[in-house]
């Protein structure tokens, strides 16, 4: 099955040479009044669709959680717009029926707003650090609509967050997670957490690998400049974690990564490093800052 958004050609995040040219200069001043435009449109269009999304109140729990998570796939669509960011999607096999655990590579924070429209026949509640619930109106959009808080150094919110997603996956939810524990320095594939999978384990819940190219050509952390870059998604086919247990847990991981790895090679991305497969515990990369 293949789905493709219209769109542009990728392009690629200037060199330092390729900025200080003429061309180089007015890329520049477009890409500035590219990104300006549209924040103006995401803070507008969240304000219309997130409003809408509180209807959700009013329905019974389950309905109304997923009328609450068309809000983010609207305005993903007018986000990407006004970025130039369409998105090529490609499904290697049906989704499973229930509820499953989406993991996919983290290059850009165009990750999430794209798999929200690749995802849209499936809305994702993802997995979010703390910080972003303690935001006004995002905070509480993110609660309402079944969001799940990710608080690493507090064993107590951690279990409840866990205990959260599980009984979400149970009910038949989506919940994306990226495996990496952070944002790729270069837009290759890093090491695995091992958290994750302990999750998809104890629940016995199906994974669907998902691989991104393309979102770190558009923008990077802190930058105030957006190119326009065609963001490359292929999902595959789901793993399934039934009969296996915690003993079975590097396994799976290995294998998830390895087809992660192959999918994104599928969407042209870098050739990422094999080895190691497992990311050292508690140790976090680097993110691109310019």
């Amino acid at each position: 099955m293949k789905s493709t958004e219209l769109g542009a050609e990728r392009s690629a995040y200037p060199t330092e040479k390729e900025r200080s040219s003429l061309d180089g200069k007015l890329s520049e001043l477009f890409a500035c009044a590219r990104f300006w435009f549209a924040m103006i449109c995401t803070a507008i269009s969240a304000v219309v669709f997130f409003t809408l999304s509180l209807f959700g109140l009013l329905m019974p729990r389950a309905l109304g959680r997923r009328w609450m998570l068309q809000a983010p796939i609207l305005w993903s669509h007018v986000v990407l717009w006004a970025a130039g960011c369409p998105v090529d999607t490609e499904f290697e096999a049906e989704l499973p029926k229930g509820g499953f655990l989406l993991f996919a590579n983290h290059q850009s924070s165009l990750d999430i707003i794209a798999l929200f429209t690749a995802m849209r026949r499936r809305p994702i509640a993802f997995a979010a650090k703390r910080e972003l619930f303690s935001v006004p109106v995002i905070g509480w959009y993110l609660s309402a609509a079944g969001f799940i808080e990710v608080d690493r150094g507090n064993r107590e919110r951690a279990i409840k967050s866990y205990e959260q997603a599980a009984r979400q996956l149970g009910e038949g939810a989506v919940i994306g997670i990226y495996p990496e524990g952070t944002r790729s320095i270069d837009g290759t594939i890093l090491p695995f957490k091992k958290g994750p999978f302990v999750l998809a384990l104890n629940t016995q819940v199906p994974i669907v690998p998902v691989a991104v190219e393309g979102a770190q050509h558009a923008v990077r952390k802190h930058a105030t400049k957006l190119y326009a870059s065609t963001i490359r998604i292929r999902v595959g086919a789901p793993i399934e974690t039934k009969r296996l247990t915690l003993a079975d847990r590097d396994t799976l991981l290995i294998k998830t990564r390895k087809a992660m790895l192959a999918l994104h090679r599928q969407c042209g991305g870098e050739s990422s490093a094999a080895e190691p497969m497992i990311a050292p515990p508690g140790k976090r990369s680097g993110e691109l800052e310019t």
